[in-house]
Parts: C-alpha cells; structure tokens; sequence
C-alpha cells in the first residue's frame, strides 16, 4: 500500500530532464547615457535634451550577402528655446564592428546638423526636422563607411536594375544648406557607395518651393521602378504644386540634361 502515494508523486512531478543545460554566457554590457537640462540664457530658458541609445544592424555587403554585424551608438542633442521656432540639434553615430560577439572595433564616426536619425537599407539616414516654410533635410550616409551621399527633402527614389546592392540606383532632390536662401536644390544620381552625377536646379522658385519627385516609364508615375531584364532608361519628374513640371530622361543609367524637358526659366547645372 505505500507504493501508490510514491506513484501518485512521480505522475505530478512528471519526467525529469535528463538532456544536459544549455550553457549561457552574456558578454560585459555596452552602457551610454541619457540626460536632460535648462539653460537660464538673457532670451529666456533653453531645453537641452541628449538622447543617448545602442542598436545592433546587420549590413549586407556588395555581393547581397550578409556581411558585417555593427552596432549603433547614436547621440541625439536638441536644444528648444520657446518664443523661438523650431529645434536646433546634432546628430553624432558610431558605428562599432563586432568581432566573435564580444570585441568592438570602431568603423567611423560622423557628426551632422540633425534632429534624430534611422537606418535605410545600406545607408544611415540624418534627419533636420523641418519648421514653418522650411522643408525636412534628409543626409545619406553609406552604413559601410560613413561617407556622406545624399542630401534630399524627401525620401530616396530607388531603381532596381538587377540583384544585388550594386544594381541598384538611387535618385535624391533637395537643398543642402538652408540657411543659404539663395542656394539651388541639387538633383543626384548614383548608387549606395557613390554619388555618379550631381546637378543644380536653376529656376525662379523660392527654397521652400520644393516639388515632389517622381520616376516614370511610361505615364505612371512610380517612388521606385523594378527595371531588371528591361533597358537601363526611364525618366526623372519633378511637379510643383503650381502645376510646372520638368521631365529629365536616365539613359544607358545616366541622367541625360541636354534631353531634359524644362520650362523656360529652368536649367540644369553640372556639379563637379
């Protein structure tokens, strides 16, 4: 009769675990810091903010094989003084590479003139936030080696014109330096790891004019065309929001400026 309590014990307890325990190690922590203050100043009280944060991103490299494993330190400095508009900020990031887990190898380091920032694909992405009548400026950085690309109002348009990062091309337009009212927008043309072409865009439009951007093969108009297996060729549309629109033609994957359609007072300027 005492057999059945011990029967009665072992069903509740059920199987015991006989497969030996994962061994589990956590490597010493990466540690940053984040604070925030008021600075008293003769126009008033300033806000300070300086968000400091990790992400880990897996690159891929130039054959669309993973490559590199980085991790992100960002450093997000705003300062906001009311009465005043708008935030003026920094953007610092480094990108550290990863070896075995544990060991850290800084890659590079950049600084922009920025609000916050993201990762796009291969490229780490700085963001000026926009205020009143001046857009948001967009700064492209290749992920691989912080060389600063791009420098739009909006997002990249992409071609896709085969496998792979390299056939891929990427059209940006905007202003680079905004507190220069008189500086023409630029038009870029090139791929993640290079810009290829670089035009300023002479018009009588005002800076905070800045027209959509648009690709085109035909009469739709596309933020990204998938041209693998078709000829290296399709259009470039900038709209206004007055109705005028400029029509620049990509052929044999270069933009073509003595073939562009432009209204009178419009011109295209090469850049060195």
């Amino acid at each position: 009769m005492r057999i059945l309590p011990a029967l009665i014990i072992a069903a509740l307890l059920g199987p015991q675990n006989t497969q030996p325990s994962l061994e589990q190690k956590t490597t010493s922590p990466y540690r940053t810091q984040s604070s925030a203050y008021v600075i008293k100043r003769k126009d008033g009280w300033t806000y300070v903010t300086e968000n400091r944060s990790f992400r880990f991103e897996e690159v891929l490299g130039d054959t669309g094989n993973y490559e590199t494993l980085l991790l992100l330190e960002e450093t997000y400095h705003n300062e906001r003084t009311p009465g005043i508009e708008g935030s003026s900020g920094k953007v610092t990031a480094d990108a550290w590479t990863l070896k075995n887990g544990e060991q850290r190898e800084l890659r590079w380091t950049l600084q922009a003139r920025a609000n916050a920032g993201d990762v796009r694909d291969r490229f780490y992405r700085a963001i000026e936030w926009g205020c009143c009548d001046v857009p948001t400026v967009y700064s492209y950085y290749g992920i691989l080696d912080g060389k600063k690309l791009y420098v739009t109002n909006s997002d990249l348009l992409e071609v896709w014109f085969g496998e792979g990062p390299l056939n891929s091309r990427y059209i940006g337009f905007g202003y680079s330096v905004l507190d220069k009212k008189s500086q023409y927008p630029q038009l870029q043309y090139g791929t993640d790891k290079e810009v290829l072409q670089r035009f300023s865009l002479v018009s009588p439009k005002e800076y905070y004019e800045a027209p959509e951007a648009f690709l085109s093969v035909g009469t739709e108009l596309e933020k990204s065309l998938n041209l693998i297996g078709e000829p290296r060729s399709f259009s470039i549309v900038l709209k206004y929001s007055d109705g005028t629109q400029l029509l620049i033609p990509v052929e044999a994957d270069a933009i073509r400026p003595e073939k562009a359609k432009l209204p009178k007072g419009y011109a295209l300027r090469v850049n060195n």
